[in-house]
């Protein structure tokens, strides 16, 4: 496919990289964000600002594939989970854009995350620039966390019940479904309530 794909752990990148591979988060997953009735810009704003701020994960590792330079592909694998007794209100962020805004945005997030357990890999997010859709990308990046998967872990993620293509993507990769969930929470924030987790083990 012509891609370069790096692993790269996401304190490695620069801001700029960072800047890229959450913009690309946000268009790709527009329908989720897109709930909040901001700018791209003013989402960006938010997401690196939680990010380098409020960030509860060690090191993500992130998979990027890139083509002439630029970021056209992710996959993350989420980090080391820390739970601190209490972190800091968002004043800045509250005051720019509302205090039910950012509720909303820290409720979404809330919504995503899981806690891995031993020997087991989450697969937070898979993105595609969408001009660089249906080329493989997604695979490749996908068989780039098994190859550096170990004896006896496991690859996890969790995909909208309804999002038939990215399913058979998965199944086509060796994931099966182990468990279907209801995220009330979830179906509140963005209409979309049945879940699937699905895994691969080495």
């Amino acid at each position: 496919m012509n891609n370069s794909i790096q692993v790269m752990a996401r304190d490695q990148l620069s801001q700029q990289e960072e800047k890229e591979v959450l913009r690309l988060l946000l268009t790709s997953f527009s329908a989720k964000f897109g709930t909040l009735h901001l700018k791209l810009d003013e989402q960006l704003d938010i997401l690196v600002y939680l990010e380098r701020k409020y960030s509860q994960q060690l090191a993500p590792v992130d998979y990027i594939a890139k083509k002439e330079n630029k970021i056209v592909g992710l996959l993350t694998i989420a980090g080391t989970t820390n739970y601190p007794q209490k972190l800091a209100y968002p004043f800045e962020l509250v005051k720019k854009y509302g205090f039910f805004t950012i509720a909303h945005y820290l409720l979404l997030l809330t919504a995503l995350d899981y806690r891995s357990a031993d020997k087991e890999q989450y697969i937070e997010n898979i993105a595609v620039h969408e001009k660089c859709q249906k080329q493989g990308i997604a695979k490749e990046l996908i068989e780039m966390a098994q190859a550096n998967t170990k004896n006896g872990e496991k690859l996890k993620l969790l995909v909208s019940a309804k999002n038939t293509h990215a399913k058979r993507l998965y199944l086509k990769c060796g994931f099966s479904i182990v468990k279907r969930k209801r995220k009330v929470l979830l179906g509140f924030l963005v209409n979309e309530p049945n879940w699937l987790f699905m895994e691969w083990s080495r």
